[in-house]
Formats: structure tokens, sequence, C-alpha cells
């Protein structure tokens, strides 16, 4: 008897609930303003057949020159080996051989670029193996055309001469300048003979042998001058 009030009660509390629950109460919506600095980033790197070369290895491991750009690469992104990242940076990747590839746009998902970058081979069809170099720097100056940001960069970095393509080199630096985008080159490797994996044919064995190679270093230097960068 002294419960029989309960049933109507748990009647009442179930509507008034049911009524809460139509009106559908929320929290309230929050903004977050994230400040960066502007800065619009590409990354243009060869990926054509001399960067199989090993000459940047070191004594306990054996990298190709892709390799070791790759690391590189990631540690000035994402931090490490002494460098302090970008995260404020929009970054985007070019890669050229033959032809000029864009693996990833400015972005500040920097965890996607270096998934990209992970993906990155060397090309291996020698008519695609070449370096058009002056290709790669036009399409990273198109990406970079677009972008809003106060500071535009191209990063460039090949180990070759530019024997491809249909932009001529000292053409897209002018591009570059013109844009009002400081290109900064590298030249990763070194001149003469370095060594390279190859198969030999007869015993189907990987072996290693001398390849030549040269780095245009007086061009990559006429870029960077000519847009206000540096070569290294």
């Amino acid at each position: 008897a002294r419960l029989a009030f309960l049933p109507a009660a748990c009647l009442a509390l179930a509507t008034a609930s049911l009524g809460v629950a139509l009106a559908g109460p929320r929290t309230g919506d929050h903004k977050i303003t994230i400040h960066k600095e502007g800065i619009a980033i590409m990354m243009v790197v060869d990926i054509s057949g001399s960067m199989q070369a090993l000459d940047l290895s070191s004594r306990d491991e054996e990298l190709t020159r892709l390799d070791a750009v790759k690391r590189i690469f990631k540690d000035f992104v994402a931090g490490g080996q002494n460098l302090r990242g970008r995260p404020d940076a929009s970054v985007g990747l070019v890669t050229f051989a033959t032809y000029a590839d864009s693996r990833c746009p400015l972005t500040l998902d920097h965890d996607s670029l270096v998934d990209a970058v992970n993906d990155v081979t060397i090309a291996s069809e020698a008519a695609e193996a070449r370096t058009a170099l002056g290709d790669g720097l036009d399409l990273a100056l198109e990406r970079l055309r677009v972008a809003k940001a106060e500071s535009k960069i191209a990063i460039l970095l090949t180990d070759g001469v530019n024997n491809a393509g249909e932009t001529e080199t000292l053409a897209a630096a002018q591009l570059a300048h013109t844009l009002g985008v400081k290109v900064y080159t590298i030249g990763a490797g070194t001149n003469g003979l370095a060594p390279v994996r190859a198969e030999d044919p007869f015993s189907g064995r990987t072996v290693l042998r001398q390849m030549r190679v040269e780095i245009d270093e007086d061009t990559l230097r006429k870029i960077a001058e000519q847009t206000g960068g540096r070569y290294f």
C-alpha cells in the first residue's frame, strides 16, 4: 500500500525525461583559433635512376641517396636529429624523374605527408628514370602560386643534371623569381664514381658496380641566386 504511488511517479518521471530528450539538449560549440606563420614549402625531390647510388651510406648501414633524403625529409618536417620540425608550415611534395608528379598537396597534416614520403620509390624503367629538373620545379611553383601564404619556398633536391622535360631549368627559376618564391637547392651525393647495386645478368645475384655521377652545381647555384635562396 505504501508503494501504490510508485507506478504513477515512474510514469510521470518517464514522461518528463522523454520531454527533455525530445528537446535535444547539447553542450555549446567550442571554437579553437590556431595561429600559423603563413609559410608554404614545396619539397621537390629527384627520384631519377642515379638516386640508387650508395655514396651516402654509413659504415653500419647501406642507404641509397633516396633513402637518405627521405630520412632527412621526415626529420625536417616532423622534427628529429636536432631538427625542430615545421609544425606551423604547410608542406607539400613533388617528385620528378623523366616526369614530374604531385605526391602531396600543401598540408598541415604532416602525418599524411610522411606517409606519402614513405611510398616514394626510385623510377625503375630506363625511359622514366631521367632528370626533368625544370619540370619538377615548374610543377611545385604551380602549387605554390595558388597558395595563400605570406612566404613561399621551394626546396629543390637533386643529384644530377637536367636531361629531360619540357621546361628549361633557368626559365623555371625566372618564374619562381616572378612569383616571389625563394628556391633553396640541394645537391645530394658526390661527383665522380659512386657504388650502385645491380643485378648480374649471368648469375642473377646483386652486385656492386661503379656508376659515373655528376651534380650540376653551377645551375643549382644560379637557381638559388636568381630567387634569393641558397645552394647547399
